[in-house]
């Protein structure tokens, strides 16, 4: 469920035997690869969060292995601040990432023009965005000068406390932020050591859901009809059932394409996607069919950029199309330190490259807890809340459409729910490396946990679990 992992990396290219002249390509693809996600990651760090370079080595770059050790010393950057490049190198192969005027950082594809990709930037905004320091929360920050009625806040802190609380002996789980709403106010919070309220950090696979709600805001505007059969080329002429693919399905994630979603295998079709290809939608749409469609669910990463790049053909205007997130979803929300990048081509990369404030995901969180609506508008349409946490086909029930659920698995066989102790209606967001955005709608209870767990894993049913019980229903 979540993006590419470093320690991949460090086992292909420390592990990687001496060979032969003829069989040397592998290594430098994977070479390659690793080259391509340590620029990304660290222009995003840079250039989107504002974070230091120590930071980004200290943290998403730490050899915590004794293999990722190894491989550290291989990585040589070239950071262009004035330019807003940055570019990785080990041996040969080389990588460069740069920032564009409001949409992130971008991987430079080969023969792609870096002043051009340097341009890319959304429609303006149609006025001025408001001071958040002067509105209320959730619109703004402004927050109540009385604490909250209903919530033990001493048991609230201790739960606080020990979600940055590094474990003795163990991997560190370097928490970066803890959020948390309760009956639709903001309740707690807490930063790490250089992080903030204000900072934008990455949710990896949590963007997965912002995707699911973009394309329901898109279909309450009349745009997409869910029925219709998507337009993708390259099934147009496919004799293999992949035509018979519909919204539903890729947004359930049962379309019923190969895909090989492995973060531990160098050659797999995700890190291809997000390291190697111009057109993220069009990995996924060029592979093959293995279950009809509707029946078998499988996680793909690739399935959500087509849907990315299927909503970008409802656009006549490529930067109406990159303001779309922001017009429809974050502005309504709140929403004003959140953005998308995209790939090289210009599709956004809603798999895995949202950014957004602590806040700013509690916002998104509170707004699914709400069923769509925000600010007295209904962004997502009638029933859209019903048929996202309704059980994708072959999940056990712990998939909707784009988001992950609570609910008894499916089957005649008795089971129990994947989280029994807490309440059935919760469900969460989850990125790679422990970035989980937890929502109970019955409660109008949010928990945000941002951070850089690589290795051991971080306890979020207990932080969950303590954060409900210090908040009274």
């Amino acid at each position: 469920m979540h993006a590419a992992s470093w320690s991949w990396f460090a086992v292909a290219i420390a592990m990687a035997p001496p060979a032969p002249a003829q069989s040397q390509a592998p290594d430098r693809a994977t070479a390659q690869l690793a080259a391509a996600y340590a620029a990304k990651v660290m222009a995003s760090a840079l250039f989107v969060s504002g974070r230091t370079q120590a930071s980004v080595l200290a943290e998403e770059l730490a050899p915590d292995r004794p293999l990722e050790a190894l491989v550290r010393p291989l990585l040589r950057f070239t950071v262009d601040a004035t330019g807003r490049t940055v570019t990785c190198r080990i041996g040969a192969a080389t990588a460069t990432a740069v920032a564009t005027v409001d949409l992130g950082c971008t991987l430079l594809a080969d023969g792609m023009d870096a002043e051009r990709l340097r341009r890319r930037a959304a429609a303006p905004p149609a006025g001025v965005p408001p001071d958040a320091a002067t509105l209320d929360w959730p619109r703004g920050d402004r927050l109540p000068a009385t604490p909250p009625e209903g919530v033990d806040a001493g048991a609230l802190q201790a739960a606080l406390e020990a979600a940055f609380t590094e474990p003795e002996g163990r991997p560190p789980v370097r928490t970066r932020a803890v959020v948390v709403v309760h009956g639709g106010r903001l309740v707690a919070e807490r930063y790490g050591p250089g992080y903030d309220a204000r900072m934008r950090l990455p949710g990896w696979s949590m963007s997965k859901t912002l995707v699911g709600a973009l394309v329901g805001a898109r279909v309450q505007q009349g745009q997409i009809d869910l029925e219709r059969a998507p337009d993708v080329p390259e099934w147009q002429e496919a004799d293999d059932g992949r035509r018979r693919i519909r919204f539903g399905d890729l947004l359930a994630m049962t379309a019923g394409l190969a895909w090989n979603e492995s973060y531990d295998d160098p050659r797999s079709d995700v890190l291809r996607m997000l390291f190697a290809s111009a057109d993220h939608g069009a990995e996924y749409a060029r592979q093959p069919p293995v279950a009809p469609p509707g029946e078998r669910f499988a996680y793909t990463s690739g399935g959500t950029n087509l849907i990315c790049r299927l909503l970008r053909q409802t656009f006549a205007d490529d930067r109406d199309y990159w303001a779309f997130p922001r017009t429809a979803l974050f502005e309504p929300l709140g929403m004003h330190h959140t953005l998308l990048e995209t790939d090289p081509s210009g599709t956004l990369v809603g798999s895995s490259y949202g950014f957004a404030t602590a806040r700013d995901w509690a916002r998104f969180g509170l707004f699914l807890a709400d069923g769509g609506h925000a600010a007295g508008a209904q962004i997502l349409p009638e029933g859209w809340w019903q048929r996202m946490t309704a059980p994708a086909p072959g999940s056990d029930g712990r998939f909707g459409w784009h988001l992950w659920l609570n609910v008894a698995p499916d089957g005649d066989r008795a089971r129990p729910r994947p989280w029994p102790d807490l309440p059935p209606d919760l469900v969460h967001l989850d990125g790679h490396e422990g970035q989980y955005c937890v929502v109970v709608p019955s409660r109008r209870f949010v928990l945000v946990r941002l951070g850089c767990t690589k290795a051991g894993g971080f306890d979020l049913r207990g932080l969950v679990r303590a954060a409900l019980a210090a908040c009274a229903d």
